[in-house]
């Protein structure tokens, strides 16, 4: 079957795997991917090994027409038949005006361009399951009521765009994406950016000579998903007719405690297991200075996702995929890989993203 996929995001890593994912399955489809006028150079060595069938094309979410030209904003509107938005500054410590202007006035551009697409059978926006804030207990699906607060900007306007987007949802054929936090590939343990549970290992790293401790004392969940599984679950459901409408947590139905990941991780990376518990305020206190929160490798922003009490319901992700042969593989199966991974590329400065 032949689709015209506009994807913005590349030449991200979601958006990489994604086009490559997607041409695999669709190899007679087109692809026109936004990219930003500096990030061609990377864009094009991305693209080298792919077909004639990919066309990049500049411009900007945050600009009237996604900053495209007359001629190509019509090509666009005639031949699309899917849309997906990935394009957001995934930054814990943005400010807001940034994160506004890309991530709500982004979206909003986007869902101009996308309903002036005559032909257009889905369009697949990727938020986050942590729209939800700091929002305690069971986080349904469906959900997205305003929470009583938000820990950063990015949550706060990613919120924002998804109820922009929730809003156009009977009038145009929309599938929402919420990942957790996103990992390497399950497989092989690539990926593009140490951050989220790699602050962890960068953290045990340092400490390696010392006895490792516990931050604090918790019995929540930290709710990863491998970035394998974010491809085939989305590619899977941006296509099926099951997908239209729906809001899908895509993670792991069983995330697992962060004590038993944080433990985990250790033995993988040291071969020895935590041994005392470091109270969390001081952990808190200690990472307020920025020369020991850059030596230990850990953002104090971060913290707040490793105590979140809160369960993602993904009933509605189990329902859909069932069938499909695609499943979420568990933490102690893929956890080896994320730390070889980590252990072979822990030196090389461009995944380091603190």
């Amino acid at each position: 079957m032949n689709h015209t996929y506009f994807i913005t995001g590349y030449p991200g890593f979601i958006a990489s795997k994604l086009v490559s994912a997607l041409q695999a399955k669709y190899p007679s489809s087109t692809f026109y991917l936004l990219i930003l006028q500096h990030e061609r150079e990377l864009a094009v060595r991305k693209l080298r090994s792919q077909s004639n069938n990919i066309h990049l094309v500049e411009g900007d979410i945050t600009k009237h027409n996604l900053g495209l030209a007359s001629h190509t904003i019509e090509v666009l509107h005639k031949q699309v038949t899917h849309c997906v938005h990935l394009a957001a500054l995934y930054d814990l410590t943005v400010a807001y005006e940034p994160a506004y202007l890309c991530n709500v006035i982004g979206t909003k551009n986007v869902l101009r361009f996308v309903e002036k697409c005559p032909s257009l059978k889905r369009f697949c926006y990727f938020s986050t399951a942590y729209v939800s804030g700091d929002e305690k207990g069971l986080i349904l699906e469906s959900d997205i009521s305003m929470p009583s607060r938000f820990r950063n900007y990015y949550e706060q306007t990613k919120h924002e765009a998804e109820v922009q987007v929730r809003d156009r949802m009977n009038e145009l054929p929309i599938t929402i994406i919420r990942p957790g936090i996103i990992v390497g590939d399950s497989k092989t343990g690539e990926t593009l950016k140490f951050d989220g549970p790699y602050f962890m290992m960068q953290f045990i790293k340092r400490l390696a000579k010392f006895p490792i401790p516990y931050i604090g004392k918790t019995s929540s969940k930290i709710h990863l998903v491998p970035v394998d599984f974010i491809i085939d679950a989305s590619v899977y459901l941006m296509h099926e007719t099951v997908g239209r409408s729906k809001t899908y947590h895509v993670l792991s139905p069983d995330s697992p405690s962060i004590q038993v990941a944080y433990t985990s991780l250790c033995q993988e990376l040291l071969g020895k297991r935590p041994s005392w518990t470091l109270n969390r305020r001081i952990a808190e206190q200690c990472l307020s200075f920025s020369l020991v929160s850059k030596w230990l490798g850990v953002p104090l922003e971060t913290l707040s996702y490793f105590s979140h009490d809160a369960k993602y319901d993904t009933s509605q992700l189990v329902k859909d995929l069932k069938g499909s042969g695609i499943e979420c593989r568990p933490f102690d199966e893929y956890v080896g890989s994320m730390v070889h991974y980590y252990k072979n590329n822990a030196h090389d400065k461009n995944l380091i993203r603190y």
